[in-house]
């Protein structure tokens, strides 16, 4: 797995739980973002791929601030 996909996976990831802790529905997402509701469901189902940037974008819709931090590696 690359960086990129292991980002995008701890996101969604996040996304999940955040959507669940706040009891936001698939459907509210998708209002939020106006986009349909199926492509909502096969995106945080994983069966469709989906970009990063439509991740923080559904990310900000349900309130997450999202920080990726770059650091040196320990040698």
């Amino acid at each position: 797995m690359t960086l990129a996909e292991r980002i995008k996976d701890q996101l969604l990831q996040s996304v999940k739980a955040e959507m669940m802790a706040k009891d936001i529905s698939q459907a509210e997402v998708a209002r939020r973002l106006g986009a349909l509701r199926r492509n909502i469901n096969q995106l945080l189902g994983e069966k469709k791929s989906f970009t990063l940037d439509y991740l923080l974008k559904i990310a900000q819709a349900i309130d997450l601030d999202v920080e990726i931090k770059v650091k040196r590696l320990k040698k």
